[in-house]
Parts: C-alpha cells; structure tokens; sequence
C-alpha cells in the first residue's frame, strides 16, 4: 500500500516544481501534465504583481516569468526561483502560484487604467494591459503583459472565458482527469458515505430510533430526483403511502430523518408545492411525525424561510464581504481601513451567522427537552443542511471529530442533496439567483464553535479552511454535483472516476495534515449520543474563549480540580456527556480572518500571531506523549511516532536563525499570523530534527505573537 501512495503522489505532483538546475525558466519550458490535462494558452514575459515584502534592504512587490493556462488551472511560473514564495501547505494538484479554473470568479480586464468585467458574452480588448482576478475563496492575481508579445492580454483573457466559465458541468476538468484511484479505507478515515442502507441503519441504531423510524429505499433511480436511494422515513408508512404523500411537496421531499437524540428526532421537510394552498397533507405528515414519538408529542415545527436569510440574501452578503477583503491595491485597502467594520457589518455575514448559530441553538434545545424538531425551508436542500448540520454538533460529540465531521458533511450535505454544482457556480450557464455560498456560512458557524470551545472539536481551523478550499479542486467529486443521482451519472455514462476528498492523502504531506489536529482537543473514549442519553441532567458546557491562550488564567479548586475561568476542569473533561451551548449575540461572533484576510499582507504579523502559539502547544503535546511512552506509562497511541514526525516535518521547515550576531544561538519559527496558508519567510532555514524537539532555545517570546487583539477591536 505504501509502494501504491508514494507511485500516486509522484504522478500528482505540480508541474511548478518540475523545475531544472538551472534555477532558471526559459520560454521553451515544458510542464509536467496532470492526466486528461492540456495545455491551452501560455505567454512569456508576465509581470506577476505580489504583495511587497522586503529582502536585503530592497523592496519586491512583482516577479517574471510564464503564465500558463490548461483545462485544470492558472499557473505562473517564475523566471527567478530565488524570489519564489512558497506557502508551508503543499498541495499536490496546485503550486503556490497555481489556482483551479473552477476557484475563478471574476476576471478582469484593465486597458489605459480603465477595469471592466471579463465574461463570455463580451468581446475582450486587444490592448489588454493587465488581468486581474478574483476567487471564490477570496485569493487574488494581477498580471502585467506591458513585455509580452502584442495581443498575449487578449489571447490568455479569451483562454480563461473558455475554459474557467464552461457552459455544461461535462466540461469540467472531472471529467478528463482518468487517472486511476485506489481506496484506501486507512487514508479515507473510515468515512460513511451514506450511499448504502446499512450506513443508514447504523446511524438509526446508534441514535436508538429504530422504534419508529425505517430506512427507505427506492426502487430504481429517477432521473431528476435530488434524493438518495436510502433514506429515513416513518416506520408506520407503507412505500406506496410515503411516496404518495411526497408528490404534494416540493422536489418530492416529505419528512426526512437525519438524527434523533433519546426519544425525539430531527426531521428534514421541504414546502408544498406552489399550486397547493390546501395544508392538510402537510398537517397529515406532522400527524405521521408525531405517531413515530414514543410518547406521541407534537413535534414543533421551524420554518426556517421566514427567520433565516434566503439563499440570494447570503449570495449577496458573500459578494459584498468578498469585495472588502480583496481589495484592488494597498492604496484601496488603506482608503477602507477606517471603514473596514463599517463596511463588514453593513454586509450582514457576521449577522446572518449569528442568527444561523441561534436558530441552531433553539432547536437543539427544544431537541434536549424531548420534542421532535422538524426543519421546514422552500426545498429542503439548503438552510435544512445547515441548520440540521450545527444542531448535531451542538448536541452529539462524535460529529466533533475529524472522522465524525466528515461523516456529517457526507450525510447532511452529499447524500441528502445539497447542489453543489448550482450554488457553488460551476458551471457558467446556472442562473445568478442560485448561487448562494452556503456551505462556508455552515464552515463559519463551525469556526465560531470552534472559537468558543477550544477543547471540543479534534479537527483545527487549518482543516476548515482547507475543507473549504478543496470546494473548488475538480479532481475530486465530493462538492462537484447536486445530488446523488447526478454524480451516479456521471459515473456510468461518462465513465468519471470517483475520488472522495475525504482522503486527504491524495492532496497533502503528513506535515500538513498534521495541522489539520487541534492540539487543544481532549480525546474520550465514548462519543456519540448513547452516552449523552445516559446523563439528563448534565449541564452544558458554556464557551470558555480564553482557555486558548489564558493558560496562566488556571487557578486550583477546594477540591484540587483545576478551574478555568470559572468552569471545572473535570466538566470540560466529560464534555461528550454535554451539549454545547454557544454565544449568538452579533457582539460575539468574530471574522474569520484566518479565512478571509489571508490574501491581505498588511494583516499579516510577521514571525507572530495564533499560529506560533499553535505550534508550540503541538511541542509540548508530543514533548508529553515522548515522556509517557519512556516511562511506560498509558496515554500515547499507536499513530504518535507518525506524528512527531510529521511534527519535526514542520518545525524544520519554519525554524530560521536569528541574525542578532549577539544571540547566534536562538532559533525562532519564522512562521506568520496566517500560517500555513500564506507564504514563508524568504529568510526560513532547515534545521535538524533533533534540535527542534530537543533544544529548548527556540524563541516564542516576540512580542507580536500576542498582538492579535488589535485586529479584534
């Protein structure tokens, strides 16, 4: 197997780094393709313009080299790799200056300083002068073609409308990439796809719901349906009367379980059909609902279209949220600086997170009183998915792993049918009222979570914004399609090889996935909704923000317990028996710079910031388990070798020398506030594995490495 992973990364690996000896690329450099990938359009002489940074007293803010462009992505390729920056993350598809045509959502022309919009239905300028380009992941790229042949603007603008805005989803890059793909259920981290009924059986047996809920499954695939084959519906309903029951609503969605927490459920419904105005089916489906309840409750019915934002409210949030943290040049972002929240309030991102995070909370609530919770929205595709999604992790600690929060996104948002394809706008031809970015106003709910409980969730912010980055990568087919149905397919009548992004070896070096742990994460033994069961009367457990950084903040109990601003360790230590209980109010909901401004170089604290605290508690982390496993003492799994070594992978990658001749000892983590995403250091130096683990003269007293509150004010 291993033999087998290392052959597949080498075919994977970026042309950007197939570079030769010379250090140099001319303009007859030939790339290295993926598989099914083509080269469509490249131009000499490109002026790449970067976010300045100074190197031996000399400001750099531009780079030459050669744009490429191919059916997969946008690639420069520097001339002079001495000034190349690279990110500490290392995708295997995409290089530091790489990005997927999938990820561009706006193009630029710029002719005499004058900027109009790139699209196919205008004829692009002759005199393109530079290109400038926006993604959906808030990354941006300006190019200059003033020492490129005549006319290059235009050839690589009219190859960027080709191929980055396609017409039909079978032109995506998906569809060419052939190359073979081998499971690997260790890489996959046992993720349930939900593509099989005993999937769904498992979960209604882990919930203990099978009493009056079955699993549902159909016949033969319809070719527009957005549902599965399996799913769960009331045990009482015979086939026939269940799927009577579905036409009277909208995509045939009736009542959906999705989870169930001691005797309530939590239940998916789309609305009516427009042409019915007669609600009885719909009460006659709440009466079904109801008789499924052990104690026959009535079940309390959320309609989230008329207390969460539509679907073009969040579009347009997005846009406008998306426009203030990419901004055209330092000149424009200093000019916005004294309006940024201004600006970031009048968007309503933050406000329609914080009303996500409520309305999740209520339900979670009314599903810890006992009452069964039905999720009502116009489709049942999209706010169903989030809402449903926060309510889980609220109340079921399982989700809160690395494994069970795949396993969640596999079932709320793959298998049940969120589209993807339309929302996401893969395709051009998909109308402008059904993109709606939704699934990173889920993430950012997530990252909220994660703020408050830092000892809750075993996966990091790294892994989130990875997750969200890897939306836009059409190699794999997770977030490629609408439904179920449409990947199905795609696979038999376009023969596209399936590649699940949950395995994340495909795209990425142990180093990387080690950050994608969160080092504060208190692993149990049980998790999952059977033991919450068992305990009805604990409490919940509040947002402790602070124990992140407030280590000194610890102060012993009577009882010899360490307490934490208030809160029992021995409380946060049996967190899996509690639910979450978040802060909603838009006082406390923070941006998620770590997300949305780490394309901005003057955010950016250089050798300082969150992420040097991070790594350092990963030392201490592997510094403990080290210890126990010399003493013989329980505590260090079987995988923690594996993770110191991945562990030295990144400290020998960001340690640099100081150059104070008076502290030539002291080393320091040249690592900045947005780590791992944004560039490393050009000063950055190896050093050996042993000196990272055991000196202990690594610097982590710079100041600036706890100046973060200046951005939060």
């Amino acid at each position: 197997m291993t033999e087998r992973r290392n052959k597949t990364q080498e075919s994977f690996t970026s042309y950007v780094n197939q570079i030769g000896d010379d250090n140099c690329v001319n303009n007859d450099y030939k790339p290295k393709l993926l598989t099914g990938e083509i080269e469509a359009a490249r131009a000499n002489n490109v002026c790449m313009y970067t976010s300045s940074y100074v190197k031996d007293g000399k400001v750099i803010g531009e780079r030459m080299g050669i744009l490429l462009i191919t059916n997969f992505r946008l690639s420069f390729v520097s001339r002079d790799m001495e000034n190349e920056q690279l990110s500490f993350q290392s995708n295997r598809f995409l290089g530091s200056s790489d990005v997927s045509l999938s990820n561009i959502d706006k193009i630029y022309q710029i002719v005499e300083k004058k900027k109009r919009v790139i699209n196919p239905q205008i004829k692009n300028s002759s005199k393109i002068d530079k290109i400038r380009i926006i993604c959906k992941n808030f990354k941006t790229f300006t190019f200059g073609f003033q020492l490129s042949d005549i006319g290059k603007g235009k050839y690589i603008a009219d190859a960027l409308v080709k191929f980055a805005f396609p017409a039909r989803h079978n032109l995506l890059f998906l569809y060419q990439f052939k190359e073979k793909y081998y499971s690997d259920a260790g890489n996959n981290a046992g993720v349930k796809m939900y593509n099989k009924k005993h999937d769904w059986v498992q979960e209604l047996e882990r919930c203990n719901a099978t009493g009056g809920w079955r699993v549902f499954s159909k016949d033969c695939r319809t070719s527009n349906s957005s549902l599965p084959m399996h799913f769960v519906v009331p045990k009482h309903l015979g086939d026939v009367e269940y799927m009577n029951i579905s036409k009277h609503f909208r995509n045939n969605r009736s009542a959906i379980w999705v989870w169930g927490h001691r005797d309530a459920a939590l239940i998916r419904l789309a609305e009516l059909n427009p042409d019915i105005t007669n609600t009885t089916v719909e009460n006659m489906l709440l009466e079904h609902v109801r008789r499924c309840d052990p104690q026959k409750r009535q079940p309390e019915l959320l309609e989230l279209y008329k207390i969460l934002p539509s679907i073009q409210d969040v579009n347009l949030s997005y846009l406008k949220l998306r426009d203030l943290c990419t901004p055209d040049s330092d000149q424009e972002y200093m000019a916005q600086d004294a309006r940024f929240y201004t600006l970031l309030e009048k968007s309503y991102w933050l406000l329609y997170v914080s009303l996500c995070l409520k309305h999740s909370d209520s339900a979670a609530k009314l599903l810890r009183s006992g009452k069964t919770v039905v999720l009502q929205e116009i489709n049942g595709r999209d706010m169903c998915c989030v809402v449903s999604s926060l309510v889980q992790l609220l109340l079921d600690s399982s989700y809160r792993t690395i494994r069970g929060f795949q396993n969640l996104i596999q079932k709320e948002w793959i298998i049940l049918g969120h589209p993807f394809s339309d929302r996401l706008g893969h395709v051009a031809s998909v109308k402008s009222t059904e993109r709606s970015p939704l699934f990173l106003l889920f993430l950012d709910c997530v990252w909220q979570l994660l703020l408050q409980f830092p000892e809750a969730f075993e996966f990091s912010d790294v892994f989130l914004v990875t997750l969200w980055d890897s939306l836009f990568l059409p190699i794999f087919d997770t977030f490629q399609f609408n439904s179920e149905t449409e990947r199905n397919q795609a696979l038999h009548s376009d023969h596209v090889v399936l590649r699940p992004v949950w395995d994340w070896g495909e795209q990425f070096e142990d180093k990387d996935l080690a950050l994608f742990t969160n080092p504060l994460y208190r692993a149990h033994v049980t998790d999952g909704p059977s033991r919450a069961q068992s305990n009805r009367s604990s409490p919940p457990l509040r947002p402790v923000s602070s124990m992140l950084y407030s280590i000194g903040q610890r102060a012993s109990n009577p009882n010899g317990h360490t307490a934490l601003n208030g809160v029992d360790s021995m409380q946060l230590a049996k967190h899996d028996e509690q639910f979450l209980e978040p802060q909603f109010c838009l006082r406390d909901i923070e941006l998620w710079q770590q997300c949305y401004l780490r394309w901005i170089p003057h955010l950016e604290i250089k050798q300082g910031g969150m992420a040097q605290c991070l790594l350092l508690n990963r030392m201490l982390l592997n510094n403990i388990g080290r210890l126990r496993r010399t003493l013989g003492r329980p505590g260090a799994s079987e995988t923690a070798d594996e993770r110191m070594d991945a562990l030295e992978q990144i400290l020998s990658a960001t340690m640099v020398q100081t150059r104070d001749p008076d502290m030539a000892s002291e080393v320091s983590l040249a690592v900045s506030s947005f780590f791992p995403f944004t560039t490393i250091l050009p000063t950055a130096q190896p050093f050996t594995s042993e000196l990272l683990i055991s000196s202990n003269e690594i610097n982590f007293s710079h100041d600036s490495m706890y100046e973060t509150s200046s951005l939060n004010d």
